[in-house]
């Protein structure tokens, strides 16, 4: 996720709506199929939504920014067929238009654009990510409800169910590694060569470590979606910690991190407790988490596989294939 993007999301969290429910619905009628078992149009302005949608066999007539999603959420992918209608904050009224979809589904945070696009289609609002945090729990409810609505609801519960078995099989994993001493690890993506971003406290991420019982090094402060923003000093703190490191680099830390003094001074650099992880979308729902979580124990016992490795190996029930992170060295 680049800086830019990063900041522009952020900017727009006041303007989420504070729920204490799983998620934020405006009054609209069940669609489900329609006749011959036609699905209902959905333009669609959140990836996360996006991603669940995908896992369950809904295919949206429009995404926004679907190059982007398909860098940065990887798998599931929006299929070719699919229009792209513009940027998430700023759609092309157009083309949504031209779709004429049956529903606008967004995510709380877009709430501002409501009435603009009701002048399209109605619109629903799902709240995942929230002060309260939960992200994880907040997904599980929130994919029964888009299940329900598309008259999938087999293929929600089977993508909830396969959540909780890679979980579970992750965590195994994981336990039955020779890993010694467990080690607390920062999970990290660069703004710049001096600068990052911190995931902790509020994040799906944080959600999956939990499950995992992985323990996050970062206690510091973090925002609405659950991501601090540091100097890369701030990594020193806790000097036992392994480091894992969202790909891709910004070009300019790409080009630079080999010389950069500060980030071969940090003690997990030194004594080489760095791994990389595939590109992510840190905002996702449970085909993210999935991904995570087998990224994570993949990338925490690459040089130590467990015993029973072949009995712990869970699918998606759509494929989504994993890109093999860079193992860690203790």
């Amino acid at each position: 996720m680049r800086r830019r993007d990063f900041l522009r999301t952020a900017a727009l969290a006041p303007l989420a709506v504070t729920l204490d429910s799983a998620y934020a619905v405006t009054a609209s009628p069940r669609l489900g199929p329609g006749p011959a078992g036609q699905l209902p149009r959905l333009a669609v302005l959140d990836w996360g939504l996006v991603e669940t949608l995908l896992a369950i066999g809904v295919v949206p007539v429009g995404v926004s920014e679907i190059a982007a999603y398909n860098d940065s959420v990887v798998s599931p992918r929006v299929p070719a067929h699919v229009t792209d209608v513009g940027l998430r904050l700023a759609p092309s009224l157009e083309l949504l238009q031209q779709l004429a979809p049956d529903l606008i589904l967004i995510n709380s945070s877009q709430e501002s654009q409501r009435e603009m696009l009701e002048r399209i289609a109605p619109v629903r609002a799902f709240a995942v990510y929230t002060e309260a945090g939960a992200p994880l729990q907040h997904s599980r409810q929130v994919t029964q409800q888009l299940a329900e609505l598309c008259g999938r609801a087999n293929a929600g519960e089977a993508l909830i169910d396969a959540t909780e078995r890679t979980l579970a099989a992750s965590r195994a994993r994981i336990a039955a590694s020779r890993i010694s001493p467990k080690r607390p690890l920062y999970l990290i993506r660069f703004f710049d060569g001096r600068h990052i971003g911190v995931y902790g406290a509020r994040s799906l991420f944080q959600d999956v470590m939990d499950a995992l019982d992985v323990e996050n090094a970062w206690h510091g402060p973090t925002d609405y979606w659950g991501i601090g923003v540091a100097g890369l000093e701030k990594l020193a703190a806790i000097p036992s910690a392994r480091l894992l490191v969202f790909d891709p680099l910004p070009v300019g830390v790409a080009r630079t991190l080999a010389s950069n003094r500060l980030w071969h001074a940090l003690p997990a650099v030194a004594e080489g407790r760095v791994a990389t992880l595939p590109p992510f979308w840190g905002f996702g729902m449970l085909p993210s988490a999935i991904r995570f979580a087998n990224a994570l124990g993949d990338a925490l016992t690459r040089d130590g596989a467990p015993a029973n490795a072949a009995q712990v190996s869970v699918s998606m029930p759509t494929p989504m294939p994993t890109p093999v992170p860079t193992p860690i060295r203790r």
